[in-house]
């Protein structure tokens, strides 16, 4: 075969075309995108007689909240995670820091004295 070329040799890339045509299709979603599409999907739920929207992962939280506040320990815990890793359960301090400290003297005849 040294002076016959190989028939798949002649065919295999047509001028002017490069790569794999029938390769990764474009916009193709990844695996996090989906997952952000389906958790993000509203869902109407039905709370006292009223319906509203909201999407699935905020509907799946409240009812985590829910089962916690009827005594599931599983469901509290899931809730203190979540929150710790949000920093939710930070105190702040409500009050400034005492800098200076007065005494003051009330008389009964109604007058102060600074000490």
């Amino acid at each position: 075969m040294p002076n016959k070329e190989r028939r798949d040799i002649q065919t295999r890339f047509k001028k002017g075309q490069s790569g794999n045509p029938s390769g990764r299709p474009k916009n193709r979603k990844t695996n996090a995108a989906i997952v952000k599409d389906v958790l993000l999907k509203p869902i109407r739920i039905n709370e006292g007689g009223q319906s509203r929207t909201v999407p699935k992962i905020q509907a799946a939280f409240e009812v985590c909240i829910n089962k916690a506040l009827k005594g599931d320990i599983r469901a509290f815990v899931k809730i203190l995670e979540i929150a710790e890793r949000l920093n939710l359960l930070r105190l702040e301090p409500e009050e400034e820091e005492i800098t200076e400290i007065r005494r003051i003297l009330v008389y009964p005849n109604g007058s102060e004295r600074d000490i």
